[in-house]
């Protein structure tokens, strides 16, 4: 069965329900696919559900070697290493954090694991490359209309001096990515209308 997809509107979180018959005039480079997923599957629960591969090996048999594969995982981590699943890809720890500069010398600043980074296999993503993707899309998964900028804005300073990421959020109604969120604060600051106060999580914003 061909892959299913949305389309979706950069910056723009997914809406639950799909909007159809849209004839908004739009940007065709502020869409994107989305990839429709029905479920997550379990890896472990998969053996006895129809169309599925069986395993060679009971479920009870798979949950152990899954958990000391991850105590191994785990292990290597701690000490910094990458780890490398034979045809199944290499895993890495991903840093977060800033750099200050003390008696001439650069410290890190609270710098702390911030994610785990996975490179496929060449293999695997050659054979997953090569997936049947149905061109016509299953739905629309956008707001027609984004929210006006300037009267959300209005909205947020008439009960507040300052203004958090997570207010600008929360007044669009959280249809909008934390990358995108971000963006339109840089370019507030950037043109003069905003100012910003702090850093890193106390960071917060006033009218210039």
């Amino acid at each position: 069965m061909p892959i299913q997809f949305s389309i979706a509107r950069r910056g723009v979180l997914p809406t639950e329900g799909q909007q159809e018959n849209v004839r908004e005039t739009i940007d065709l480079k502020s869409l994107r696919v989305l990839l429709e997923s029905p479920a997550t599957t379990n890896a472990i629960e998969f053996q006895s559900s129809s169309g599925r591969l069986p395993s060679v090996l009971p479920k009870a048999e798979l949950i152990a070697a899954l958990s000391i594969l991850q105590r191994v995982m785990v292990h290597e981590f701690e000490n910094g290493n990458a780890v490398t699943l034979p045809g199944i890809g290499t895993f890495r720890l991903s840093l977060k954090g800033s750099i200050e500069e003390k008696d001439g010398n650069y410290h890190g600043k609270d710098v702390r694991v911030d994610n785990i980074l996975f490179r496929p296999d060449r293999e695997l993503l050659s054979e997953v490359r090569a997936f049947e993707v149905n061109q016509v899309p299953f739905g629309w998964k956008f707001n027609a209309a984004e929210p006006d900028v300037e009267s959300r804005l209005v909205e947020l300073f008439a009960s507040k001096t300052y203004i958090t990421h997570k207010d600008v959020s929360f007044a669009f109604e959280q249809t909008m990515t934390r990358g995108r969120v971000t963006s339109l604060l840089r370019r507030l600051v950037k043109e003069g209308r905003l100012v910003r106060d702090g850093k890193g999580a106390q960071t917060r914003y006033r009218l210039a």
